[in-house]
């Protein structure tokens, strides 16, 4: 599958979880989304990749729906996301958890009532002492119990992702959106960071992410969008995308994922967890 124009998606009888219609989003002078339309499959991780300024960030808070587009249509478990009642918008927001890039962390909070407030809005009934305890149990898992007192000011910005991390799973969500999750991370965050993405996506929760990140492509991806200027150039499973002989594609695969290792020809090797490069 090469060359594949925006308006197109995999051909798959599996659901999708998100689906975006025709897209644009103009930012002043700058059109970000040129009529994206795509599928994202249910159940299933999907990594998005392209150069720097190509749209990967603004694609996937459009798919969460955090960005109203300019144009088109978005439906998010079956909830259309721009005109949907409330009392379905409220229970699709409960079942969805977002990383962002800079972690998105209120600043006048401590990172304790940051990692409350998913709990306090969609829970309100739950007592103190069970959002405390569930607080408590993702902080222990990843060493910031200690830190939870403090304000994001204070910390490190691998310190600030991971706590955004924890925030984004204390609902259980069984739809998650990750963007550039692992950046500022060290190693250990990040084997726990993944340790606990492959019990959720084992658990069948889709998952949409944007990354460079070749380890978390390798263990985590079933398929991958690859975008360039604003538009959708090719998406396909991994396998599919690794053969692709779009040179266009080959060329952003390889600059995107150089940092992680070398690309030597095909790109399948950097994506399967048995691979020489793992």
């Amino acid at each position: 599958m090469s060359g594949m124009s925006s308006t197109e998606t995999p051909a798959t009888d599996i659901q999708p979880c998100v689906r975006l219609r025709n897209i644009s989003v103009q930012f002043e002078d700058f059109e970000a989304l040129k009529d994206v339309s795509v599928e994202f499959p249910l159940g299933k991780t999907t990594l998005i990749m392209g150069p720097s300024g190509c749209g990967k960030s603004t694609l996937l808070k459009v798919a969460a729906g955090l960005l109203p587009p300019d144009r088109g249509e978005v439906e998010i478990a079956g909830v259309d996301a721009l005109r949907g009642r409330p009392r379905a918008m409220s229970e699709m927001r409960k079942n969805t958890g977002f990383v962002f890039q800079d972690a998105g962390l209120w600043q006048n909070m401590t990172l304790f009532d940051n990692m409350a407030l998913p709990l306090e809005f969609h829970y309100p009934e739950r007592a103190e002492n069970v959002v405390r305890r569930e607080i408590y149990a993702w902080a222990t898992r990843f060493d910031l119990s200690s830190i939870l007192p403090l304000r994001p000011s204070t910390l490190s910005g691998g310190e600030r992702k991971l706590i955004s991390f924890c925030r984004a799973m204390i609902l259980n969500p069984n739809l998650l959106f990750l963007d550039e999750p692992t950046t500022f991370v060290d190693r250990l965050g990040v084997e726990r960071m993944l340790s606990v993405l492959r019990e959720k996506k084992a658990s069948g929760c889709s998952m949409i992410g944007v990354t460079h990140d070749a380890d978390l492509t390798s263990q985590l991806a079933d398929y991958i969008l690859v975008m360039k200027a604003g538009e959708l150039r090719e998406f396909g499973t991994t396998s599919e995308i690794a053969r692709s002989r779009d040179p266009e594609v080959r060329e952003i695969l390889a600059d995107v994922l150089d940092e992680a290792a070398t690309y030597d020809g095909d790109i399948l090797d950097l994506l399967e967890p048995n691979g020489d490069l793992f």
